[in-house]
């Protein structure tokens, strides 16, 4: 919210100008007496109240010229001051009354109500007669036992023998090459290098090689296994094979208490 105040100054250009005037009578008796009925000798005198009248009417002129202007010019604009006012801040509502907090119940007190009395039942009375009375028999008389001999224990019963089991047999006894005579040794390798045969293929190609075996024989000379030991050429290894299958079964073994004997040796494929 403004508010404005608004102050202006009035002038009166009358009050501000004050010009007297002469009075007429006074012009009359003086200053044109004068000029008209001056004697001779004094014309300066008439021409100087000549002059002055003649000044006093422009002073008039220009008075009145002046308070004319004065009273036309509009007055002076309003001055207007426009002072602003800080809004005043709003107060928050009050809070509203707190509720009142409800009364609690107050527990309603039970009274039980008492059970009736049970009328207690009467005793009847009975009148017994004496024929109708309970008799109590006479205990028995103690009875003799016969006194307990001695108790004689039954014989026990015969425990039946479980035959021992049967001894293991001994752990297979495995002869190496160098538990093996070297004479059988080399009837061995004898029989394998004559049934050897060089590759055709092989040959033809110009590839050698030395193969390694182990033969597994049983105390028989009957081959068990054959391990080969490659030479890098699967012709070759294939040749050995098939000359250890051709030689066997091998002479028996002399009895050296072994239930299988390993030999191991080469066969070596070289071209002249």
């Amino acid at each position: 919210m403004s508010t404005a105040t608004v102050s202006q100054a009035t002038l009166s250009p009358r009050e501000n100008l004050r010009v007297q005037r002469p009075a007429p009578a006074a012009l009359k008796g003086g200053a044109l007496a004068g000029v008209s009925h001056a004697p001779d000798g004094g014309w300066l005198r008439g021409r100087g109240v000549a002059a002055s009248a003649a000044l006093h009417g422009a002073a008039l002129l220009a008075a009145w010229a002046l308070s004319g202007t004065a009273s036309d010019a509009p007055p002076p604009a309003p001055v207007v001051e426009l002072i602003r006012l800080q809004p005043e801040a709003l107060k928050p509502p009050p809070p509203p009354p707190p509720e009142p907090e409800p009364e609690p119940e107050k527990p309603k007190q039970l009274t039980a109500a008492r059970p009736a009395p049970v009328p207690l039942p009467v005793p009847k009375t009975v009148a017994a007669s004496a024929d109708e009375a309970e008799t109590t028999p006479p205990p028995d008389p103690p009875r003799q036992v016969a006194p307990i001999g001695p108790v004689t224990p039954a014989p026990p019963a015969p425990v039946a023998q479980v035959p021992a089991p049967p001894s293991a047999p001994p752990a297979p006894r495995q002869i190496a090459t160098d538990g093996i005579p070297t004479d059988y040794v080399n009837q061995v390798y004898a029989r394998i290098n004559r049934s050897t045969e060089y590759p055709r293929e092989a040959k033809m190609r110009r590839q050698q090689g030395r193969v390694g075996y182990r033969l597994t024989l049983s105390p028989q000379g009957a081959l068990l296994g054959v391990d080969i030991q490659t030479s890098g050429n699967d012709v070759l290894d294939e040749a050995a094979r098939q000359a250890i299958q051709r030689a066997a079964p091998f002479p028996a073994l002399p009895d050296l208490g072994g239930s299988s004997y390993l030999l191991a040796g080469n066969i070596v494929f070289k071209l002249n």
